[in-house]
């Protein structure tokens, strides 16, 4: 589609993340993605706001959490930005495999992917086909069929996706359709 502006990745240097507490552990190829909600907002929507979000996930994770880093693989924000989270998480992806995360307790060889949320609000328009964008690159460079994006609450007691799980559904159908 002519002026619709493909999504980049902000590395976790390009939006500022602290040094994690130790090196990205590569876990191998992975077999299906997490879709996550972060019942939480950025204070905005410009690059700044979003990358504001990030540094604060991940100072949360590290300090509250005791994670040695941001849990999650990427984030995609409802202004269509998108951020990785975990260092190394993208550089792994493009080879086809992953580093493990702190997402999803059993699940942590698998990408997990945030998607700014709160409350009962859906997807934006630009947050779904970042989504979109994203969950293609992965499934390209892994393998991972789109029948295998799975909600957190499938593996751990949460009721995350939450009111996105409609948007996961609808991302399953669309990426069918691109990856032929």
């Amino acid at each position: 589609m002519a002026g619709v502006r493909k999504p980049k990745i902000l590395t976790t240097r390009k939006w500022g993340a602290k040094k994690a507490k130790s090196s990205p552990v590569v876990t191998g190829r992975p077999d299906k993605i997490i879709f996550h909600h972060t019942a939480g907002h950025a204070p905005g929507s410009r690059l700044e706001d979003a990358k504001a979000f990030a540094r604060s996930i991940q100072r949360h994770h590290m300090n509250g959490g005791g994670s040695i880093d941001s849990g999650h693989n990427f984030l995609v924000t409802r202004a269509g930005h998108i951020l990785e989270g975990r260092h190394g998480s993208l550089a792994a992806i493009n080879a086809g495999v992953m580093v493990s995360s702190a997402h999803c307790p059993g699940e942590n060889h698998n990408p997990g992917i945030e998607h700014e949320h709160l409350g009962k609000e859906r997807m934006t328009a630009v947050q779904r086909e970042a989504s979109l964008f994203l969950h293609e690159l992965i499934c390209r460079k892994t393998g991972i069929k789109p029948s295998r994006i799975r909600g957190h609450k499938e593996f751990f007691p949460t009721a995350c996706p939450a009111e996105l799980e409609p948007d996961m559904v609808h991302i399953r159908k669309e990426l069918e359709k691109r990856l032929g």
